[in-house]
């Protein structure tokens, strides 16, 4: 423990001064997994920048071709489908740094603290920009404001500061109450920020897929005026206290044969229809705290149905480690 330095001070008296603690070392694989969900979350507001930039030039988003491969501008539509990409490659940065830390014992705060930063960028700031730049585009292209409300542009704005604020909350919480323990990352209350940016860009990247074609034209404007209220309902979700399940500890778990075959038979139907399978995937999750619930009230099991928060880890009583001393 450091002592503190006194200094003399005639004329105001002692004041003790504690030496500051200096970083010195940090890991590096993890580090650097974090750094890239911060690149990937900039490409993503870049992206946006992208569309708003074609769409001034009065440019449909067909005009605006990303890449020059006929393959990848069939994903890739548009510039906002190509924002959708980034945040999918925060995923995985996001889903490898804290795991591989803990897996290598050098789980920090440092790690902890710079990766919630990183989250604030690729599932905070990055997804809210998303939604205002494909509402302010499609609103442009209408030449009216949807649902005869002419301040639709203003709200849509304010529902994105309101989910960016959400998520810096929900993030900074998340630092208060976990811990560096393995256990202490298998449930969680609220959305977490990733789950809330994947049902955000779902509906986006579904979008930009259905608005090329004329015949879906209705459904990609009925997504372009529910998704303000889908953002404002996620970003609720996360400052909840509803229990969540970490998805990727999920995954990872050891699970029955038949779990396996009923994965492999959903992948080519995630290969074919990616963008409706990753807007039911995202929303399922999404609406899993609250159906969960809501499901435990009505059988009357609230308290005993919650699962292990982040907060909570199972710690062995004094007393039976003192029985086992005295044996």
């Amino acid at each position: 423990m450091l002592k503190p330095v006194v200094h003399e001070n005639p004329g105001v008296g002692r004041h003790p001064i504690r030496k500051r603690r200096r970083l010195r070392t940090i890991a590096m694989l993890p580090t650097l997994l974090t750094l890239g969900n911060i690149c990937f979350g900039f490409a993503a507001i870049h992206s946006c920048g992208r569309d708003l930039q074609e769409l001034n030039a009065a440019k449909g988003p067909d005009a605006a071709p990303t890449f020059k491969r006929e393959f990848l501008q069939k994903h890739v539509p548009s510039f906002l489908s190509l924002a959708s990409w980034m945040i999918v490659g925060s995923l995985l940065c996001d889903a490898l740094d804290g795991r591989v830390a803990r897996r290598t014992g050098q789980a920090s705060k440092f790690g902890e603290q710079l990766d919630s930063l990183a989250d604030v960028v690729s599932f905070g700031v990055a997804p809210a920009l998303m939604m205002v730049t494909l509402v302010h585009r499609e609103i442009t292209q209408w030449g009216y404001a949807p649902l005869q409300f002419q301040h639709f542009g203003r709200m849509t704005l304010f529902v994105g500061i309101i989910y960016a604020c959400c998520t810096a909350l929900r993030l900074a919480r998340f630092n208060v109450e976990a811990s560096l323990d393995e256990a202490a990352h298998q449930g969680f209350k609220g959305l977490p920020s990733p789950g809330a940016a994947v049902a955000v860009i779902s509906i986006v990247f579904l979008h930009d897929r259905i608005g090329m074609s004329h015949d879906w034209g209705r459904a990609a404007e009925f997504l372009a005026k529910a998704l303000p209220l889908c953002t404002l309902a996620v970003a609720l979700l996360m400052v909840s206290r509803l229990p969540y399940t970490h998805a990727v500890s999920w995954l990872l778990r050891r699970r029955p044969l038949e779990h396996v075959i009923l994965v492999l038979l959903a992948l080519p139907l995630i290969w074919i229809y990616t963008e409706l399978s990753l807007l039911v995937i995202a929303w399922t999750f999404a609406l899993s705290g609250p159906v969960r619930y809501v499901v435990s009230l009505l059988t009357g099991g609230a308290a005993r149905s919650e699962p292990a928060s982040a907060t909570t880890l199972d710690l062995p009583s004094t007393d039976t480690e003192a029985n086992k001393k005295a044996l």
